[in-house]
């Protein structure tokens, strides 16, 4: 009768084991058996600095409302960095019904101390999703005194007493354009404000005054345009066509293309963002009138350009184009300019 015993053991190894699978199952498996999509990465920091051993990591999938609005918080996770260093790995399950192929989505993150204070952040978010970006993405941070002030604007523009100019930003540096030629500027100390020079120039920034001294001619003073800088920072950036409107706010940007056109929408005050990759260009309804039609999605957008002056209802600026886009059941009316010597 000695085998009993031992059949007996087995028995209850079996239920045992069973049992212990059954308690480490915290959640029914994924419906179809496929596992939920996901949303993976790094976070990581250039600055030699560790972190404390009570830091805790968030990551955050936002829809972008708008180029400047604030984002909307889609999805969040938070995990402790337990005694971990950078690069530190995340994963953040999304829900792919709620992704709309015209919108705009990315990913930004924050580490903070137990007290809950940030000690690093992104600086801006992190595209994903749409518009060619996949589920993956190196997230960069920023010490917490840089990245809680928004980024410095990519484009300024400087109304001065002889000569005007744009400035924008390329890495830590600025490129001064003037329209006989441009230079390249590079940090220099200051006891306040931002400065800038090349050996012979000098760039010297205060709020919205700036200060510029070229070798052998007496310093400029000049005032930043913030109104210019936005049509400019659009031309440098590759846009073909930008167009304004008001009540409610919007503005569109069209990138001209083979086969294809480019068009982004900013609507509804920045609270709506949508781009079309595949805008065609077609003949409009009257004679000098173009057309650009897309869709994606649920969506479908029409850009009507009609060659008129046409004048801002809020700025009173002038504009030698007439636009009307309609977008689903929405129609923005407004006007707009082109910016390239094409077409």
């Amino acid at each position: 009768m000695k085998g009993k015993p031992c059949a007996l053991c087995w028995v209850a190894l079996v239920v045992f084991a069973a049992s212990a699978n059954a308690c480490r199952m915290t959640s029914p498996p994924p419906e179809g058996g496929q596992a939920r999509p996901t949303l993976r990465g790094t976070l990581t920091y250039p600055q030699r600095i560790a972190l404390p051993p009570d830091a805790v990591v968030t990551v955050a999938l936002v829809e972008q409302r708008g180029k400047a609005a604030a984002a909307v918080v889609l999805r969040e996770t938070s995990f402790p960095a337990a005694g971990r260093e950078v690069p530190l790995g995340f994963a953040l399950p999304y829900d792919p019904a709620g992704i709309d192929p015209a919108r705009h989505y990315a990913l930004r993150a924050r580490v903070t101390d137990a007290a809950g204070v940030t000690l690093w952040a992104t600086r801006r978010p992190v595209p994903v999703l749409t518009h060619g970006h996949g589920e993956t993405a190196d997230i960069r941070l920023a010490p917490a005194l840089a990245s809680h002030r928004l980024a410095p604007p990519v484009t300024l523009f400087f109304d001065c007493p002889e000569r005007s100019f744009s400035l924008r930003h390329e890495g830590e540096g600025v490129r001064l354009r003037f329209e006989d030629g441009e230079l390249f500027l590079l940090p220099a100390p200051a006891a306040s404000g931002a400065k800038y020079t090349d050996g012979e120039t000098l760039f010297w920034q205060k709020g919205d005054e700036a200060r510029v001294e070229f070798s052998g001619s007496p310093p400029m003073t000049c005032r930043h345009n913030p109104r210019r800088a936005v049509w400019e920072d659009a031309r440098l950036s590759g846009v073909d066509f930008r167009a304004v409107g008001n009540e409610p706010g919007w503005y569109l940007e069209i990138r001209e293309g083979t086969p294809f056109a480019a068009i982004d929408l900013v609507a509804d005050y920045g609270n709506l963002y949508y781009s079309f990759p595949n805008g065609r260009l077609e003949p409009g309804p009257r004679e000098g009138s173009l057309r650009y039609a897309a869709a994606l999605g649920a969506h479908r957008i029409v850009v009507t350009l009609e060659p008129a002056e046409c004048r801002d209802a809020m700025s009173g600026e002038r504009f030698e184009t007439a636009v009307e886009v309609r977008i689903d059941h929405d129609t923005y009316r407004g006007c707009g300019r082109r910016l390239s010597t094409g077409r």
